[in-house]
């Protein structure tokens, strides 16, 4: 996978006063309401709440540099991603992985896995603010859902990885990629631990000038300041699929479970009033 202004306190007033999933991590859900961080309001979303995708907000074919085709990323996956694996069920998103082969088209190739891919590219993007899913992981050998953000512009980097679980080291990535091909600086922060994958959780980042503070349940969990912050409109990537390569822990095995999904209760973006 490649890789506004804002008063000082304002990731203070973000934990005291968003809606955080619930403590229990068998609880069903996160909170079902939107709730407006202090200072900010909420300028886009998605509760996944009709029975299809909303093609006025998202796309399901991959439009940014070092993808391979419209629906194949790069080397580093094993899976294609197919709108079949794209399911609204119950008030949810359901991104799907399955170990059923398929042909593609886009780019040819017979590709072991299939996975569910959804974008914002030229629908919604925005520079800065917070931006918040609520979801549960998948537990898997080589499982790789991710939640980030790129580009509206098309270029790379930057990246923002707020949310990107790689099931076979039972960890999660939030970072940043900057700077220029081929001389990508990486921010990373890893956490470990399968609460992702046993419970729905937030995951978020508050983007400002200069800071990028990731949250998990409203909670600060590391941040990234500098000049490599970037400060151009970016939008929003949600997938699933499989890990190719043999670091990491590698693809998935036969003892993954397929078929498998990243399930998503929303999507929401603030910017500030």
């Amino acid at each position: 996978m490649m890789r506004l202004r804002i008063l000082s306190g304002a990731l203070l007033l973000l934990t005291a006063t968003l809606t955080s999933a619930p403590a229990q991590a068998t609880a069903p859900t996160c909170a079902s309401a939107p709730q407006r961080p202090a200072g900010m309001q909420l300028s886009w979303h998605d509760e996944f709440g009709g029975r299809a995708l909303d093609q006025r907000s998202w796309s399901t074919v991959m439009d940014f540099p070092g993808r391979a085709g419209g629906h194949y990323h790069n080397t580093s996956y094993g899976s294609y991603a197919v709108d079949e694996n794209v399911v609204l069920s119950g008030g949810k998103l359901r991104l799907v992985t399955d170990n059923k082969p398929v042909v593609g088209t886009d780019p040819v190739g017979t590709y072991q896995y299939t996975e569910g891919f959804i974008s914002s590219h030229d629908k919604f993007f925005q520079t800065y603010g917070y931006w918040e899913i609520c979801a549960k992981f998948p537990a898997g050998k080589g499982l790789w859902p991710a939640f980030w953000l790129i580009p509206q512009d098309r270029s790379w980097p930057p990246e923002i990885d707020v949310a990107e679980w790689f099931g076979s080291i039972e960890s999660m990535h939030s970072g940043l990629a900057s700077g220029t091909w081929p001389d990508v600086r990486w921010d990373s922060h890893w956490a470990t631990g399968l609460d992702p994958t046993t419970g729905w959780h937030t995951y978020g980042v508050l983007w400002s000038p200069g800071r990028i503070t990731f949250t998990v349940d409203g909670k600060s969990t590391s941040s990234i300041t500098g000049a490599q912050v970037p400060d151009k409109p970016m939008y929003v990537v949600l997938n699933s699929g499989t890990w190719a390569n043999a670091d990491r822990g590698g693809p998935p095995d036969a003892t993954t479970p397929f078929p498998n999904s990243f399930d998503v209760d929303y999507v929401r973006v603030y910017q500030s009033k």
